[in-house]
Order: C-alpha cells, then sequence, then structure tokens
C-alpha cells in the first residue's frame, strides 16, 4: 500500500531541503538513489537520502514493497503530472520522489514510467531553482543510454539549466562524466559543443569558441545560437565583415524554409538580435543607409524596437538626415515614454534642432529637459545615501522587471507621479544584478522558514514511531497538539516581528514627510523597540519549549529511523543558521550592487543634464549669431532670404494702394481646362 500522504510529504521533505535553496541556484540540494548510496551510519556529517528512510520504513513493517507495481507507478505519474502542469512544483517533486526513490518500485527502472518520472522530477527541481539536485536526476535518467526515450528530453534540459545559470563548464563536465555504451546522437554532440564554446568565450579564448562553434549541425536547435555567437567573437575581435556574415545567415534565413532554424523560444529573440548586430556594425563603419535599412528590419513586436528607433536616430542625425531623425526620435519618445533611454532622446532631438537652426525650438527642447533631470538627480543623490531607499527602490524595480518578463507583447506606460518612480524608469539591470536580489528574496523566504523545517523534524521521529502504512487515522495526541502550537507560536511571533518592521518604516515615511511630531515620534520608536524585545524574549521560550518537546520525539522514535532524524534535525538547524549569515552576506553583495547601479545611474543622468545646459548656451549663441548676421545684411542692404517672399507683393504696390490676396476658390476647369 501507499504511504499515507502526510507521512509521504515528510519523508519528501528530505529532498525538499533542496528546495529551500532556490536563492542560490539549488547547491545545496543533493540526492541519491538507496541503491547506490553507503549504508547510514549516524554520522551526523553525513547527509540521509529518501532511499534510506524508505529502507528503514521497510525494515520497521511500515512500507509493503508488495504494493508497488507498474498500475501504480502510472497512477501516482499521472498525479504527480497533474501536479506539475498546475504550477504546483514543489508539491510535484514531493510526489516524484515518493516513486523515483520508493523500494516499492524498484526492478521498474528499465519501464518508459520510471525514466519519465525521473525526467519529470528533474524537472520540477529545476522550475522550483534546486538546480543541482535537478542536474542528479536528469543524468540519472540519462544514465540509461542515448536510445531510450528520456535520454534527448533530459540532456536538453540540463543544457538550458547550464545556460540559465551560467555554468557551462561545469554543467559540461558531469555530461561528459556519463559512462555510456553507444554513441550519442549528433543533435547532443551539437549541444556539447555549444557548451564548451561558452565556456571557452567566457574565458576569452575565442580561436577555441569558435572550433566548437563549426561543430554545430545546421539541423542542432542551438544552430542559431552559434551563429550569433560566433558573430559577437568576430566583433569583439574587429573582424567586422566576417561577423556581418554570421549575422546574416541568421537574419536572412526564411522562417518557413528548408533549413529554418529549430524554433523554440530563442529563435526570434536571437533574428532580433542578429538585425541590431548588423546594423551596429554598420553604423561603426559609417554606412548609415545600411544601418538605417537593418533597424527598420526589426518587427514591431519585438522588445528590440525601441533600441531600434533610438539608434536609427542617431545614425541619420549623424548622417545630417534631419527629418528622419526628427521623426524617428520622436517617435521613440512618443512609444516608449518610459524607456531608460529618454532622456539621451531628448538630448538628441535638441541636437537636430540645433543641426537645423531652429535655435529657438532647441531651446525649448533643452529647457524642458533640465527642468526634468535637475529634481531626478537630486534624487537619485537621496537615494544613493539612504540604505532603506535604496532597498525600496530596487525591490520595486525588481517587481516592475518581472512584469515586463511576464507581459513582453506590452509595454508598461504608467504614469510615473513621483520622483521615485521616474528614477525607477532609468534603472537598468543586467543578468547578474537580478540573480543576486533574486537569491536575496529567495533566501529571506528561506531563512523566515527554516525554523519551520527544524520544528517539522522535531516532529517527524514521533510521528514515524506511530504511525502505520495501513493507518489513515488523523488523530492528534496531546503531545502532538502542544508541538503544534509552540509552532504556530513561533510563526505568530515571526509574523508580529515583520508587523513591527513594518511599522518602523511607515513611522520613518510619517516623521520625513511632515505628518508627526518629532517628540511624538520618539515616543512610538521607544514602544516598537519595547515591543521588539518582548519578541525576542518570547521566541526563545517558544523555541526552548519546541525543543523540550523533540526530545521525547526522539525517544520515541524507532531505533533505525533515530540516526536519520537527528542528521537532518542536526543539518535543519545548520541551515536556519547558515541561512541567517548568507543572507547577510547576499544582502550587503546585493546593497553594493546597489550603490554601484545607482552611483552609474548618477554619472550618466549628471553628464545627460550638463549636456542639456550646454546645448541651450549653443542654443542661445545660435539665436544671437543670427540676429547679427540678419543686422549686418540689413545694414548692406540686403533682405534675410526669409523675408523675400513676405516682403515680393509690397514692392509692387504704391503708397496709396492696398494689395488684397486672393481668397477665392480656384475651380477645376479653371486650372486644368483653361486651354
Amino acid at each position: 500500500m501507499r504511504l499515507p500522504r502526510h507521512i509521504g510529504a515528510k519523508l519528501g521533505f528530505v529532498g525538499a531541503l533542496g528546495l529551500g535553496a532556490i536563492a542560490l541556484g539549488g547547491t545545496t540540494a543533493q540526492a541519491q538513489e538507496a541503491s547506490e548510496a553507503p549504508a547510514f551510519t549516524g554520522d551526523e556529517k553525513a547527509s540521509p537520502t529518501v532511499g534510506d528512510y524508505f529502507e528503514e520504513l521497510q525494515k520497521s513493517g511500515n512500507l509493503d514493497i508488495e504494493s508497488g507495481s507498474r498500475d501504480t507507478l502510472i497512477a501516482e505519474l499521472r498525479r504527480a503530472e497533474s501536479l506539475l502542469r498546475s504550477g504546483a512544483y514543489e508539491d510535484a517533486a514531493v510526489a516524484l520522489y515518493a516513486i523515483v526513490e520508493s523500494p516499492r518500485y524498484e526492478g521498474l527502472e528499465d519501464f518508459v514510467e520510471f525514466q519519465n518520472s525521473q525526467y519529470y522530477l528533474g524537472v520540477a527541481l529545476s522550475r522550483s531553482g534546486a538546480y543541482d539536485a535537478a542536474l542528479t536526476y536528469l543524468l540519472k535518467t540519462m544514465s540509461s543510454g542515448p536510445s531510450t526515450l528520456y535520454f534527448a528530453p533530459a540532456h536538453r534540459k540540463a543544457v538550458d539549466i547550464a545556460l540559465l545559470t551560467k555554468q557551462p563548464k561545469s554543467v559540461l563536465r558531469q555530461l561528459e562524466s556519463l559512462k555510456l555504451n553507444e554513441p550519442v546522437p549528433p543533435g547532443v554532440s551539437g549541444e556539447r559543443a555549444y557548451l564548451r564554446a561558452r565556456a571557452a568565450y567566457e574565458e576569452g579564448n575565442f580561436s577555441a569558441a569558435e572550433a566548437e562553434l563549426v561543430k554545430i549541425s545546421r539541423k542542432s536547435r542551438l544552430y542559431s545560437s552559434a551563429l550569433y555567437l560566433r558573430g559577437v567573437i568576430r566583433t569583439r575581435k574587429g573582424e567586422f565583415a566576417d561577423a556581418a556574415e554570421a549575422f546574416c545567415e541568421i537574419s536572412d534565413t526564411p522562417d518557413d524554409g528548408k533549413y529554418t532554424f529549430v524554433v523554440d523560444e530563442r529563435y526570434f529573440r536571437i533574428k532580433d538580435l542578429a538585425r541590431l548586430g548588423l546594423a551596429r556594425i554598420a553604423h561603426e563603419t559609417d554606412n548609415y543607409d545600411n544601418a538605417y535599412y537593418h533597424y527598420f528590419q526589426i518587427p514591431e513586436d519585438s522588445d528590440k524596437l525601441g533600441d531600434a528607433l533610438f539608434e536609427a536616430a542617431w545614425s541619420m542625425y549623424q548622417k545630417r538626415e534631419l527629418p528622419t531623425s526628427r521623426d524617428l526620435v520622436n517617435d521613440f519618445i512618443r512609444q516608449f515614454p518610459n524607456s531608460p533611454l529618454i532622456p539621451e532622446a531628448r538630448l538628441l532631438a535638441g541636437y537636430v534642432e540645433l543641426a537645423d537652426c531652429e535655435f529657438t525650438d532647441a531651446q525649448n527642447y533643452y529647457d524642458d529637459l533640465v527642468k526634468d533631470l535637475a529634481p531626478i538627480v537630486k534624487e537619485i543623490e537621496s537615494i544613493r545615501e539612504n540604505p532603506r531607499k535604496r532597498s525600496q527602490l530596487f525591490d520595486k524595480a525588481l517587481k516592475r522587471w518581472r512584469a515586463e518578463k511576464a507581459e513582453p507583447d506590452e509595454q508598461l506606460t504608467e504614469k510615473l507621479a513621483s520622483k521615485s518612480d521616474r528614477v525607477l524608469a532609468l534603472l537598468r539591470f543586467n543578468e547578474g544584478f537580478v540573480r543576486v536580489h533574486e537569491a536575496v528574496s529567495g533566501l529571506r523566504r528561506a531563512s523566515g522558514g527554516a525554523p519551520h523545517v527544524v520544528q517539522t523534524w522535531q516532529g517527524l521521529g514521533k510521528q514515524l514511531g506511530r504511525v502505520k502504512v495501513r493507518s489513515n487515522s488523523e488523530e492528534q495526541s496531546f503531545e502532538q497538539a502542544e508541538a503544534l502550537e509552540g509552532q504556530a507560536l513561533v510563526g505568530d511571533l515571526q509574523r508580529l516581528r515583520d508587523q513591527v518592521e513594518k511599522a518602523r518604516a511607515n513611522l520613518r515615511r510619517a516623521k520625513r514627510d511632515g505628518e508627526i511630531e518629532g517628540a511624538d515620534a520618539e515616543e512610538e520608536t521607544q514602544r516598537l523597540a519595547q515591543i521588539d524585545s518582548e519578541i525576542d524574549v518570547l521566541e526563545s521560550r517558544a523555541v526552548a519549549a519546541a525543543e523540550a518537546v523533540a526530545i521525547a520525539d526522539e525517544e520515541a522514535t524507532p531505533d533505525g529511523l533515530k540516526p536519520l532524524v537527528r542528521s537532518d534535525l542536526a543539518q535543519s538547524k545548520e541551515l536556519e543558521s547558515a541561512a541567517k549569515e548568507l543572507l547577510l552576506r547576499l544582502e550587503n553583495t546585493a546593497d553594493t550592487m546597489a550603490k554601484n547601479a545607482l552611483e552609474g545611474l548618477y554619472i550618466e543622468t549628471k553628464r545627460v543634464l550638463d549636456k542639456a545646459k550646454l546645448g541651450k548656451i549653443d542654443a542661445v549663441i545660435g539665436q544671437k549669431r543670427r540676429l547679427e548676421i540678419e543686422v549686418q545684411d540689413l545694414s548692406s542692404g540686403r533682405f534675410p532670404a526669409e523675408l523675400h517672399g513676405q516682403l515680393w507683393e509690397q514692392g509692387l504696390i504704391g503708397d496709396d494702394e492696398e494689395f488684397w490676396p486672393f481668397e477665392g476658390e480656384y475651380w477645376k476647369d479653371e486650372y486644368e481646362g483653361w486651354r
């Protein structure tokens, strides 16, 4: 028979502990099959596996291995697949652990359903962020050989993890360590060649990278990525003609051609990047017409359209096609009002008017730009000196970034009401910055849940000593109820601490905005500090009470399970303290990166502001010079060119005559049929 759900879930928690490392890319999640793992000796430094628990449950009579069959495997796999499709990745991982690690299904490893379960477990763990644990089960899926059904999907997923986590060399080493009795398919060879090329590229070994890229077949799903990487390498080497050749092969391939690249989520993005690369190469080589052509090959639904419009405007400005440049930059400002490039675009709009001798329009552009940017620069100065403001700004920025990623076809054009919102719109993120801040968010969740992990393990031993496989009773003893109440109390205290922190933040905001008097603010600060100290006392008492219950639970644990539970309890306590330490380090790293990002933003925005001020001076000087030229012409008896048409009629009539311009309507037969 199958374990009751509440027991199976807690057994799955051994593997799911790796899910607590979502913030770290799953670097702590490791699991092994019971058949491959050495016998557990009770050493607290060793890591018991899910298989170890199943083995002890079998020995104690709590697990009927005869209850497992291919039919039950299929039924449990369907339930796990349903969880996976619904997005409940952690629950799906727990359900799949109960299949692939259970001795009930020993001997069924060669069935396609079992390999499907291993593959799905790798997918569920990767979607949860536990990448190391995911690779473990993907490698197990591939160990059955290249001829099996799930070898290629598992290999693709492992390669995707390597690219997502920026660890091509590490993942490649694991893939090549597989001992296979038959050669791998060409597609797999191409994927490994691409990983080797990426690793060499990141090390700066461009020749080795290109040598690997030429091994990738046109039929490989990574062929377009390989071409693009080849173009990037040649661009960095200054070989622009060869780079353009690689980019052209991507951009010129029709979507319905015989050798069209494998279409996945990368295809259209890489094609847009190739077109952008061709345009930038043409721009750098002063071939502005070609640059204009390639920029306009980027479709309207591309997330690179804003970059293309802005850069095309610059190309036309440098070619002195001023009307075209004016139209493009105005188009950009209208379509992308919240783009980080808006200050540069408005500066360019002023340059265009200056170059066209429209000095009044140029001055108006620069006046508006200085008026808008000056308070933003001051706000950036304020934020970069205030850790709390920095944290709030970047938390909000990441929410906005995630929203844009979730809906790439919808441009976010919300009204930027406050100065901080306008600073937010100017921020740009690189992948490293996003990963660190995602790690902080994930680790905050893991750190907040760590005490519950400890309490779960504390109660697990006693529950395992009491529950039998055939018993589905949900009755609780007095000790269980007491333990649950203690866990709930710790959770309530943590939520109360969060409320105190929110109250502090609201108090600081009210004090800054002048909504509360200084004496009242000081009194409220002291009251919150007292509440915080009381929470510390209550939390220490609750934790002590939970540990006292844990001692009794450990005594009630069956002998075979006792060393396993003791080891995992020790590790869960270490996880709690390590999570707090690591969270502090990551928060410091994230804050340093935020400082650097704000410093860079301040320098860039200040540079644009200074250029706008200089542009305003140029516009005023241009107006002054134009007036000087007009005065010189008039003193020499020459009329300015713009007055010639206006003075023509006045020059033909006498002082006692009056000129009435025609205000009627010309009929068609008057100007076409008069002949």
